[in-house]
């Protein structure tokens, strides 16, 4: 996924992190305008991790990259304030164009999203 983002001239990975936890501490640290986050994650999972980070930095767009793609998680993760949800089976085409959707500021609900 990083090469994907950092082949764009305008889009730059600053950081990655394996766990939830080290997604939050690392959002605080590097202060990125948008976030792409998983939801299976080792330690706190990515819709405590998208809740912690828009607590703390509510301008912080995240955009949630996943396998599972159930309208009750889906929902849950807007709830937490992601901007976006893309499945990672449509990842290598969405990926990019999605990040430019959310850094808008818009809403972005990838294919494969069950309704």
């Amino acid at each position: 996924m990083a090469a994907l983002i950092n082949a764009e001239k305008d889009l730059r990975v600053m950081g990655e992190a394996a766990t939830g936890e080290e997604g939050v501490l690392k959002t605080i640290e590097l202060k990125p305008d948008l976030v792409v986050m998983d939801i299976i994650l080792p330690g706190i999972n990515g819709i405590e991790a998208t809740k912690a980070i828009m607590a703390n930095y509510p301008d912080t767009k995240i955009l949630i990259l996943s396998n599972h793609s159930g309208s009750i998680l889906v929902q849950a993760l807007l709830s937490a304030n992601a901007r976006g949800y893309i499945s990672k089976t449509h990842a290598f085409e969405e990926l990019v164009p999605a990040i430019r959707v959310v850094a808008e500021g818009k809403q972005y609900l990838g294919k494969g999203i069950n309704d």
